[in-house]
C-alpha cells in the first residue's frame, strides 16, 4: 500500500507514493541499529531525492520501511521522526486514527443501490453526487490538495468539474456537517480521527485571500500529487450489511 505523509520539519511538504519497500538508495547499504522514540530500527543512508532536509528512512527487523527521520539542513540536532501507521490518515498526519468498516455498509439500501447502478463507486464520483447535501467524504489526498467546487452563477448547480455552457465560479470544498463527514481511503474503508485531531481545523472554511495554511499547501504540493497512482476501489459487496438512517439527505 502506497501512502502520503506530511513532513514534520517543513510544513506543507509531502512525501508521496511511499511504501514499506526498501528504497533503491538503501538496497546495498550497511545499516546500523538506532533507538528512535524507544523503537530499535535500522537507519538507511541519506535519501538524495530530498533537499528540504536530510532524510533517512527507518526499517524494522523485517527490513520493511517503518518511518523516517528528518534532520534540519542548518542544525543536524534539530530532527523529527515520523512513523508508518495502520491508518493512511494516521500516517499522513502522524496521529492515532482508528480503522472501521467500509462506507458502503453504512448506506441505506436505496442509496447503495443507486450509487452502484450509476457507477458512482470512486471517491470523486461519490463526492460529486453529495455536493447538494451535507454529506462529505474525505480521502488523504484531499487533505493535501483541497478539492475545488465550481458553482453555476445562473442555476446554482455545483460540480467538481467545470461545465461547458455554464458561468461557473470556483471555491474550496466546504464541510457543513461534521457528523456527516467521513474519512475514507480508496477502498471506501472508514477511518476515524482522534478527538484532538488537527484534521477538523484543516477542514475549516478556506478563502483565497485568507491566511490559513491550506492555500499554501495547494501551491506547494500540487505538482507532487500529480505523481500519485490512480487506485481502483475493491469490489463492492452485494448489499450493505447494517444500513442505518440516510446519510445523504
Amino acid at each position: 500500500m502506497n501512502v502520503t505523509m506530511f513532513s514534520r520539519l517543513k510544513p506543507g511538504f509531502v512525501y508521496n507514493d511511499i511504501s514499506s519497500d526498501i528504497t533503491e538508495n538503501d538496497m546495498d547499504a550497511v545499516a546500523d541499529t538506532w533507538d528512535m522514540d524507544g523503537r530499535e530500527v535500522y537507519r538507511g543512508t541519506r535519501d538524495p531525492r530530498y533537499d528540504h532536509a536530510n532524510v533517512f528512512w527507518l526499517y524494522d527487523d523485517n527490513l520493511e520501511r517503518a518511518g523516517c527521520v528528518e534532520h534540519s539542513l542548518d542544525d543536524h540536532a534539530d530532527m523529527r521522526i515520523s512513523w508508518f501507521r495502520d491508518s493512511e490518515f494516521g500516517t499522513l498526519l502522524q496521529e492515532d486514527w482508528t480503522v472501521k468498516d467500509d462506507l458502503w455498509s453504512k448506506l441505506p439500501q436505496h442509496v447503495f443501490d443507486r450509487f452502484l447502478n450509476e457507477g458512482w463507486t470512486t471517491p470523486d464520483t461519490f463526492l460529486e453526487h453529495c455536493l447538494e447535501g451535507p454529506m462529505r467524504i474525505v480521502t488523504p489526498s484531499m487533505l493535501v490538495v483541497r478539492p475545488v467546487v465550481y458553482t453555476c452563477s445562473v442555476c446554482g448547480r455545483r460540480s467538481l468539474k467545470k461545465k461547458e455552457g455554464c458561468s461557473m465560479f470556483p471555491s474550496y470544498l466546504e464541510f457543513p456537517d461534521r457528523s456527516k463527514t467521513y474519512f475514507i481511503d480508496f477502498d471506501f474503508v472508514v477511518h476515524v480521527p482522534p478527538d484532538d485531531s488537527v484534521v477538523w481545523s484543516m477542514l475549516q472554511p478556506q478563502h483565497d485571500g485568507g491566511s490559513s495554511r491550506q492555500p499554501m499547501q495547494q501551491e506547494l504540493v500540487q505538482e507532487q500529487m500529480e505523481s500519485l497512482p490512480s487506485l481502483e476501489p475493491k469490489s463492492l459487496p452485494d448489499q450493505p450489511q447494517h444500513p442505518p438512517n440516510s446519510l445523504v439527505e
